[in-house]
């Protein structure tokens, strides 16, 4: 289960890391393609959590999906501004990206230790 959900992670920040290219590049994305991403990354997040209460034991994956909790808040506010039509702020769109790339890392991490 945990290849399965470490697949759907990458899948989710590829498209993320999609997205982030386009909106760097000037291009608007729509806000369907964002919304598509969170709601992904939401539903990755709730079965992570299942996960860990599943097999608690493996720590690198329990603190990926804190981190994943984190990113889904910043993933939010980079939603509202979205919504309201203004400008990106780009500390917030860092510390979506890395803290989405810190918990990818971790989330590997924990799949290769079992």
């Amino acid at each position: 289960m945990l290849l399965a959900l470490l697949i759907l992670v990458l899948l989710v920040a590829l498209a993320g890391a999609a997205l982030a290219t386009l909106g760097l590049r000037g291009r608007r994305v729509p806000l369907r393609v964002s919304v598509m991403h969170g709601i992904a990354g939401i539903t990755v997040i709730v079965l992570l959590v299942v996960h860990d209460l599943r097999f608690p034991h493996n720590m690198p994956v329990n603190s990926a999906t804190a981190l994943f909790i984190l990113t889904a808040t910043g993933g939010l506010l980079l939603f509202g501004f979205r919504a309201a039509r203004q400008p990106l702020p780009g500390v917030v769109v860092a510390l979506h990206a890395g803290f989405a790339a810190v918990a990818v890392a971790l989330m590997i991490f924990g799949y290769v230790r079992g």
